[in-house]
């Protein structure tokens, strides 16, 4: 995901966190809209497996007297119907079944207790109008639309859901609309057939497991546009048809991206991938297979080939694999910044990438002063929405980057790939991704993983040197001054006058790291991490 700038958020869903009562297997929800309301009618078909002997299951569902102090479908004083979803019914086997709602949740008792192990299929009916989560209104152009816009946890507002990114689930979405819309959404297409009084039915369905988060629906007027096949998947184009020729060009860099992350990490997870104009309130939305773009990034001056190329990359980090709790949502975030970079190096040079990350190291340096107790996986989170920062973005991309650095090319990549195929479809925490990385290096990491996304701020080196000719060596002393001291590798390169140089490693521990460099010559001058490895405030002196 790429932020702009955002509304403020409502508070998040009480979502159902690992060691819940079920596992959602897969979801159906088809969902009636119309022209001459905003309220929409669902009917949700939720497939479960139970976890642990259990008579009542509870989803996360907007209840719209939690927050108007009204009755369920009550209406407000100017006479619309309060925000929120309305249940009708819940039925197993075509069995009515009792449920309540309550504290934007949906408890659903089951017609018998159920054991550990059993697989329970319960429909939900239900109506109302969004206050969050599915977006409708208009675009720019003044036409009417229809977006899902569930990012962190907001599915919860229009669908009966557990919401929380642990429980991934297939999922259809089964869409009536009036006929001068096209429907896109998560998954393959199955069908789309024209009904009677100009309606449309139209169903997509994905037979890979995602996070509610990441789930999607766009409906509007659209040109749809088919790229490219790469590796037999469809890269496609969805624009209002207005901006179809602005539109085509912003997002042409499509099936480059795509197949660039594929040779590098593995293949694409999904049924396809649509790059879709919305009225998403971000400035990107890595819905699984269908990323949702602001609609004004169209215009942006210089293309949006970076901001394509992390949405993406979220395909494989933070879709296909997801963070199993939000405060290792670095692995989602971190790691699409972090390949953004290596997209813009890969395709353009060396250059661009250290533009990319130079420019991340300020926005990390600047944050370090607003927010220096902040560190990148905390122990808890009260909200996710607080975690959007540069510590989740340009700190992570440059802790992978220094991790890179630590255990070398060859096997930082081996190490990406074998994290994505192991838990491609499924939920990783920060642990699981060290771990990873420790079998791919042979090496233990904890230290390295410790410091960097446990404990606040950045490396602040105060280095010292002086010539010394009776052994014809540099001698360094390296001091720490922040509160927090590091395990570093610092490459050092001293330049003598005739030009050449003299590399030399210090590895700096504790406090006070002393250190000799051997060299031919006085040196001119200092280069400190030449190649841009560390993350890190320095100052240079000679003594």
């Amino acid at each position: 995901m790429s932020a702009a700038a955002t509304a403020a958020l409502p508070a998040p869903a009480q979502a159902q966190l690992p060691g819940a009562a079920i596992d959602v297997l897969d979801y159906r929800f088809e969902l009636d809209l119309s022209d001459q309301t905003d309220e929409i009618d669902g009917r949700a078909a939720i497939a479960f497996r139970v976890l642990r002997p259990v008579g009542e299951v509870g989803f996360d569902l907007d209840d719209p007297a939690a927050d108007s102090g009204l009755e369920a479908g009550g209406k407000a004083g100017d006479g619309r119907p309060v925000a929120g979803m309305v249940v009708s019914s819940a039925t197993l086997a075509g069995t009515a079944l009792q449920f309540r709602q309550q504290d934007d949740r949906l408890f659903v008792a089951l017609d018998r207790e159920a054991g550990a192990g059993e697989r329970r299929r319960i429909e939900v009916r239900y109506r109302g109008v969004p206050a969050d989560g599915f977006t409708i209104g208009t675009n720019r152009h003044g036409e009417r639309t229809f977006f899902a816009d569930n990012w962190p946890d907001r599915a919860h507002h229009w669908l009966p859901v557990v919401d929380h990114p642990s429980d991934k689930a297939t999922v259809a979405f089964v869409v009536t609309a009036p006929a001068h819309y096209q429907v896109v959404a998560t998954g393959a297409f199955v069908e789309a057939v024209d009904l009677e009084d100009g309606m449309r039915r139209t169903e997509w369905r994905s037979r890979a497991p995602i996070a509610t988060k990441v789930m999607a629906v766009g409906v509007a007027r659209f040109v749809r546009h088919r790229q490219a096949m790469v590796d037999g998947v469809p890269v496609e184009t969805w624009v209002y048809p207005q901006d179809r020729e602005v539109g085509l060009r912003a997002f042409a860099p499509g099936p480059r991206v795509m197949g660039t992350f594929e040779r590098r990490l593995g293949d694409y997870p999904y049924a396809k991938l649509a790059n879709v104009q919305t009225t998403t309130r971000w400035g990107g939305l890595e819905n699984a297979g269908n990323v949702f773009y602001d609609e004004d990034a169209v215009d942006r001056e210089g293309g949006i080939e970076g901001l394509i190329a992390h949405e993406v990359a979220h395909q494989w980090f933070g879709d296909a694999v997801t963070e199993s709790d939000w405060p290792h949502v670095w692995l989602s975030e971190g790691f699409a910044t972090y390949l953004t970079a290596c997209y813009l190096e890969w395709t353009y040079g060396r250059e661009r990438f250290r533009e990319q990350m130079d420019r991340a190291r300020t926005r990390v340096l600047s944050y370090v002063e607003e927010a220096p107790d902040s560190v990148i996986v905390p122990e808890a989170v009260p909200d996710p929405r607080r975690l959007l920062s540069p510590n989740v973005y340009q700190k992570a991309a440059w802790v992978l980057h220094m991790l890179r650095g630590e255990v070398g090319d060859g096997t930082f990549w081996k190490g990406m790939r074998t994290y994505y195929e192991r838990f491609r479809d499924g939920n990783a925490s920060t642990a699981d991704f060290a771990a990873v990385m420790e079998e791919a290096s042979g090496r233990g990491l904890e230290w390295f993983f410790e410091q960097w996304l446990r404990r606040p701020g950045v490396p602040e080196l105060e280095i010292a040197w002086r010539f010394d000719e009776a052994t014809s060596a540099v001698e360094l002393t390296v001091a720490q001054l922040g509160p927090t001291i590091y395990r570093l590798p610092l490459d050092v390169e001293a330049v003598l006058d005739d030009g050449r140089t003299v590399r030399g490693r210090v590895d700096v521990e504790g406090e006070r790291t002393a250190a000799s460099l051997l060299v031919p010559a006085r040196p001119e001058r200092l280069r400190i991490d030449p190649d841009g490895w560390l993350l890190m405030l320095h100052t240079v002196e000679e003594r």
